[in-house]
């Protein structure tokens, strides 16, 4: 454990990159960050958004492989299991600890990653200032193939995939905070209200496209106001 706090090269809190030209303010990576990881939900419920149709192939992978989705990782044919609806009810921080959790057991068991090196890595981008880019300089081989995988998620972003350079995002700078630390601005969802009657016809008052997408997966949605839609739950709305 000290291995993974500290690091061999005793680099904890990464190598400051003063040199970046192209900076980064915070607005614009949490704008990043919300827009890869909404693109990773709707992607989930089998709603595409315009800027990425599928994620990157290691999310797929991590997507199967921790029972959210079940089908090949090419992407066409994924469908979303049970564990994964469950997954999408989930405040946005118990998410993001899932996939990570799921993340180092495939770095020990498939990818071959020294686990040392995925942990410190971690612990690293937790202890990193949002809006400062830091150099890829001094990552090893292990943590330059995380800093990839990683930005699938919204938790790194780079310019491009071989940049010098990378910020974390909020995404990253949480991970050891309190699990109420507040990452509700990742999505569009916000609090509403549903309305089930006995004859399991459903209202729900909310405008996100999200959340509606999350219910046309269990509910036969009929009618749709701005700030409400309305539907039932059947057998065949349910099984489908």
């Amino acid at each position: 454990m000290m291995n993974a706090l500290s690091g061999e090269s005793g680099k904890t809190f990464g190598v400051v990159d003063v040199g970046e030209k192209h900076t980064m303010d915070q607005e614009g990576l949490d704008s990043y960050a919300r827009e890869k990881w909404e693109a990773l939900l709707y992607f989930m419920v089998g709603k595409a958004t315009n800027s990425n149709s599928s994620p990157p192939k290691a999310s797929l992978e991590l997507l199967i492989k921790s029972g959210l989705m079940s089908g090949s990782d090419s992407g066409q044919s994924l469908r979303i299991t049970r564990r994964g609806f469950q997954f999408l009810l989930q405040d946005v921080n118990a998410q993001i600890w899932a996939l990570l959790f799921r993340y180092l057991e495939m770095a020990e068991q498939k990818l071959n990653m020294d686990l040392v090196e995925v942990l410190h890595f971690f612990f690293q981008l937790s202890s990193m200032q949002l809006g400062t880019s830091y150099a890829r300089e001094g990552l090893t081989e292990t943590q330059k193939q995380m800093l990839e995988d990683l930005r699938g998620f919204g938790i790194v972003y780079q310019r491009a995939r071989k940049s010098k350079r990378f910020f974390p995002t909020r995404l990253a700078t949480t991970l050891t905070t309190p699990a109420t630390t507040d990452l509700t601005f990742l999505t569009s969802m916000k609090s509403g209200f549903i309305v089930l009657e006995t004859n399991y016809r459903l209202y729900a008052f909310t405008s996100s496209p999200l959340q509606i997408a999350i219910l046309d997966l269990f509910v036969e949605l009929r009618t749709r106001f701005p700030n409400m839609v309305a539907g039932m739950i059947t057998r065949d709305s349910v099984r489908s």
